[in-house]
């Protein structure tokens, strides 16, 4: 055999490999729920990542559709997080500001209302920065590590 046709295959195999593992990739933001950090239409790369922390925008894989999904981690495993049973309004208001004052003044207002939850192990919780038009964690509940697919790394096209 030549050395060409081996440093061609060589090359052919690393190629076949980046594709298959996909250590980045090129994600393009559908909708309206990162603004004003990401904008529909935008490019972001992303990067497999073994380790996420609070503030990460996170790459996910949305089972229900058959999609991804792009967010924020706002709580990590271990962390606790508090809402309040609205029960006149039927519904969970989160406290996504977990101060010691936040905290307390909830629970001077709304009693035991003011639930405690603690993530697991393996458990994120998840928004949107656009709070008023993000489905996240807040309607589907903490997210596990392997729904995690990639965390973005750097803005493409803004």
């Amino acid at each position: 055999m030549d050395k060409k046709f081996i440093v061609s295959c060589f090359v052919s195999l690393l190629i076949c490999l980046s594709f298959y593992l996909q250590p980045y990739k090129l994600i393009v933001i559908v909708g309206q729920s990162m603004m004003p950090t990401l904008r529909n239409g935008q490019i972001v790369l992303a990067k497999r990542e073994s380790k996420y922390n609070r503030g990460d925008i996170v790459v996910i894989k949305d089972t229900s559709e058959d999609a991804i999904i792009v967010k924020r981690i706002i709580f990590t495993p271990g962390d606790y997080y508090y809402f309040i049973l609205d029960s006149q309004k039927f519904q969970m208001v989160f406290l996504l500001d977990n101060s010691f004052r936040s905290i307390l003044e909830a629970k001077s207002n709304y009693g035991d209302a003011v639930q405690e939850y603690k993530l697991g192990d393996d458990s994120y919780f998840v928004v949107g920065d656009n709070l008023n038009n993000s489905d996240d964690s807040r309607r589907f509940g903490p997210i596990k590590k392997d729904e995690i697919i990639y965390k973005v790394i750097k803005w493409i096209l803004r």
